[in-house]
């Protein structure tokens, strides 16, 4: 008997809809890095809640690692569905 298993080719919906949501917040997440290294931090105070003043050297790298850890995430979840 020759049996051939093959993945379903969609995953489920649920986990592809979460892979999309980190996909998406995780490239914003590191485009607010650049903005912050770039300079233009300022003009994210509708994110943080008022202007803010200092350490963009600091947000710019929380920024950095919490958007590739989402796409790690969103990269995860597509590929476990």
């Amino acid at each position: 008997m020759n049996q051939v298993h093959s993945a379903p080719a969609s995953g489920s919906p649920s986990r592809r809809a979460l892979a999309v949501i980190l996909a998406i917040v995780g490239v914003l997440a590191i485009i607010a890095g650049i903005l912050y290294v770039a300079g233009a931090a300022n003009s994210l105070h509708f994110m943080v809640g008022s202007v803010h003043k200092g350490h963009h050297l600091v947000r710019a790298a929380v920024s950095f690692a919490v958007g590739v850890a989402l796409l790690a995430g969103a990269w995860f979840a597509a590929r476990r569905g």
